[in-house]
């Protein structure tokens, strides 16, 4: 990577994370390009060269994030795939319910805005059905059933238990979401080895 590509990378870097202080600091909706321009000493042409859009913006942020679960996932690499998931869904309750209710709406706005990863063949769905294959090749997960498909239900579980989590303040995150990992233990692990 030459000096002008490490300089763009910077310069992306440093709106993605003044756009992420800021919307923890004073939310979604209140934060405005200019907020983020200023916060990351850019003029507004130079937020544009780099993101079409305020949601483009916001995907890419939203992507920035789910490289951080792809390590978090595959550091516990020591841990059966099965476990290794229920852990994974244990963590991001305990990291998203201590991040407090800014935190909470960000996640909310974020999920609402954009696809986060959900569909096939992009983030999230990556990740876990990386994590399928792995498993079912050590022998650790069921060959049973697709990977893809098997991607497909993780995904749609950790996605639904924090939406349910954003928009009902009665759901309780923790116990939801390792209750979903438990059961996809449960599915993933059925028959493994057979």
């Amino acid at each position: 990577m030459n000096r002008q590509d490490r300089r763009k990378r910077e310069v992306r870097e440093r709106i993605l994370e003044s756009a992420f202080d800021l919307f923890l600091s004073q939310g979604m909706d209140a934060t405005k390009i200019e907020d983020i321009c200023e916060r990351a000493d850019v003029a507004n042409r130079t937020f544009f060269n780099h993101f079409a859009t305020r949601q483009d913006m916001i995907q890419a942020l939203a992507e920035r994030r789910l490289l951080n679960l792809h390590d978090v996932l595959f550091d516990r690499s020591d841990q059966p795939v099965p476990v290794r998931l229920v852990g994974f869904f244990d963590d991001i309750a305990s990291v998203l319910v201590g991040s407090g209710d800014t935190y909470r709406e960000m996640i909310g706005s974020m999920l609402g805005t954009v696809s986060y990863g959900v569909e096939r063949g992009s983030g999230l769905h990556d990740i876990f059905l990386e994590l399928v294959k792995q498993g079912v090749a050590q022998g650790e997960v069921s060959g049973r059933h697709d990977p893809q498909t098997l991607a497909d239900i993780i995904v749609g579980s950790l996605v639904g238990g924090i939406v349910n989590w954003t928009v009902d303040e009665t759901y309780s995150l923790t116990s939801g979401l390792h209750d979903l990992a438990a059961a996809i233990a449960d599915l993933l692990s059925a028959g493994a080895g057979a």
